[in-house]
């Protein structure tokens, strides 16, 4: 089997759409098209409620809600995990300089675990 060579004059179509297609291009026309086929219905709220936004609330809500247990669980862990680091690092100071920034790390987020809790809960209060 013998290799196939390649000509400049083989190339050239290669290099002009090269050229015109890029990035910038595809994605000018995929918004441009989007924009086409969506059209103004798109943004109309569907059912009867006229605009609601009990779903939006629920999803808030829930989103509220893992990101404060994972605040809560995540800076109690790194919390314990700081003060092990820590109390074991023995001579070693760069392991101990870790741990002590764990530990403090893992402190100030379940100060703001409290602190956003607190926060809610006046925020809640003024809105009745």
């Amino acid at each position: 089997m013998t290799a196939k060579h390649v000509t400049e004059y083989d190339q050239a179509p290669l290099a002009r759409l090269k050229a015109v297609v890029s990035f910038e291009t595809i994605s000018i026309a995929v918004l441009l098209g989007l924009a086409l086929f969506t059209g103004v219905a798109a943004a109309q709220p569907t059912g009867g409620g006229g605009g609601s936004t009990d779903g939006w609330e629920a999803i808030l809500g829930n989103l509220y809600n893992v990101l404060y247990i994972t605040l809560q669980y995540a800076g109690l862990t790194v919390l314990v995990l700081g003060f092990i680091v820590w109390l074991t690092a023995r001579n070693n100071s760069q392991r101990s300089e870790t741990g002590m920034k764990l530990t403090i790390g893992g402190g100030a987020m379940v100060v703001a675990y409290f602190g956003l809790g607190a926060l809610i809960s006046v925020l809640e209060f003024i809105a009745g």
